[in-house]
């Protein structure tokens, strides 16, 4: 205590540390942007390999200088997929009107345009193409809505089970079938299963480009739908779910025999994809590394395998890169293995995506440290993919980390190290390991704080697409 009998106390900060926020300042991308105002990414296109970007999340719709920042969506597993009808036409005696898959009888919107009269539909689940917390939102109001109308039709059962008692003997058919029905109310409750929305599409050609409307109301009424068409074409994006903000996008296949909705398999891709390029103009303490950059969201995490990759999904992701014409390409995923650059997709990113189409190919080391020989596959184990460490910095401890004190920049504890099993490097170069970035409207937050190689690898991706 001091001599006046209170405590010492310390000068609070004249502001909070934003710049660390999303780091900028430590690998002075930061200064780069201010001294080079236009040498923000523009005219660069980062694709993202991941969980798929959320169309609806903040940060992600326009770069710097007002262009649309997402490219293109899309889902590279085809957990997104639907199989479409031959073509049919709407019967003589019902006019704009189909039997949809689900067996509704659908309305057709009479404003849409479709010179050849011939449709195509199907049908999709939600709970094939949400996210898990998508999906358990839906799931608890769709149970607590059959809880509360059982709970009332099991007490005016009760009540009139009650009356019939005064009034009948045991073997009465009445009162039979009153507790036949209660046993049967019962077992419903105690064998009550989900299988959730299950949502009729319907695709046409307006004579331009392929359309779908989807009733996502599971009504049966598309009389005042829209008709969106692929993202590419129109930037059109669509909701499936209102109340939970899931935002979707189409793609067409196999002239519409397949019908792709492209929805987010979690909250990793926009994270990472805010890191990169996001774009805040109100708010630019916000921004990405390259906030001018385009997006190219490539979904490689299966919604049927718990946003896992596999083979097929990594293979038309590397295609999509070259389709798509991308500078760079970042990939926060991985896998342990204890050999190197062996695996069929390894192979096509090494000759076609890096050597022959020269984009630059930036992954994570993985998360598996501090113990040596720790790194992942793709980023720190393959020859021509960068493969990056994460360590912490300074303004990452202030403003990430809620640190007065600050300590030395250092590498994260858990960060994977090398050597590899052949004896390579491992970890290429090392970056800011944390960020507060873009996180999908679904879960309800503009940014969220993460840790971990997945959030180095985009930093530095960003920094060099200042460079490209």
């Amino acid at each position: 205590m001091t001599a006046t009998g209170t405590h010492p106390t310390t000068s609070p900060r004249a502001e909070f540390p934003t710049l660390g926020l999303l780091p900028r300042a430590d690998t002075q991308a930061g200064d780069f942007v201010r001294k080079h105002p236009t040498y923000d990414g523009r005219g660069t296109v980062v694709a993202i390999l991941d969980t798929g970007i959320d169309p609806g999340a903040k940060g992600l719709q326009l770069t710097s200088d007002g262009k649309r920042k997402v490219l293109d969506f899309v889902d590279c597993t085809g957990s997104g997929d639907v199989a479409l009808s031959s073509p049919l036409k709407c019967s003589a005696d019902a006019d704009l009107e189909l039997k949809g898959l689900s067996g509704r009888t659908i309305k057709l919107n009479p404003e849409w345009r479709n010179p050849s009269a011939e449709w195509r539909v199907g049908a999709k689940r939600l709970y094939d193409i949400a996210p898990p917390q998508v999906k358990q939102s839906v799931q608890a109001e769709r149970k607590d809505r059959f809880t509360t109308h059982a709970q009332l039709l099991a007490d005016s059962i009760s009540a009139r089970l009650v009356e019939s008692k005064k009034n009948t003997k045991p073997e009465d058919e009445a009162r039979l079938e009153l507790d036949a029905q209660a046993g049967v109310l019962a077992s419903l409750a105690e064998s009550y299963a989900d299988q959730g929305p299950y949502f009729d599409c319907v695709v046409f050609h307006d004579g331009e480009q392929w359309r779908a409307a989807i009733d996502t109301a599971e009504s049966g009424d598309l009389s005042e739908a829209p008709a969106l068409g692929a993202y590419k074409l129109t930037g059109d994006v669509g909701q499936l779910c209102k109340r939970q903000l899931l935002y979707y996008t189409l793609n067409f296949y196999d002239d519409a025999r397949t019908l792709s909705i492209v929805t987010s398999a979690g909250s990793h891709s926009t994270h990472v994809a805010g890191i990169v390029a996001a774009n805040h103009p109100d708010e630019p303490q916000n921004n990405g590394v390259a906030p001018g950059a385009q997006l190219l969201s490539l979904l490689i995490g299966d919604h049927r395998v718990g946003s896992l990759e596999s083979g097929v999904g990594l293979t038309r992701a590397a295609n999509a890169i070259v389709e798509h014409r991308a500078d760079l390409a970042n990939m926060s995923f991985g896998e342990p293995t204890a050999t190197s650059n062996v695996g069929q997709w390894v192979q096509l990113v090494r000759s076609e995506v890096v050597a022959r189409h020269r984009c630059i190919f930036v992954s994570s080391a993985g998360n598996e440290g501090p113990a040596l020989t720790t790194v992942g596959a793709p980023g720190g184990t393959t020859d021509g993919i960068i493969g990056v460490g994460a360590y912490v910095g300074y303004e990452q401890i202030k403003a990430d980390h809620a640190m007065y004190d600050t300590v030395k920049d250092t590498i994260f504890t858990w960060c994977s190290r090398g050597p590899t099993a052949d004896g390579a490097l491992g970890v290429d170069i090392y970056a800011p390991g944390s960020a507060i970035a873009s996180y999908p409207a679904y879960t309800q937050q503009r940014l969220h704080l993460a840790n971990g190689t997945s959030m180095s690898s985009p930093n530095l991706c960003g920094c060099l697409a200042l460079l490209v």
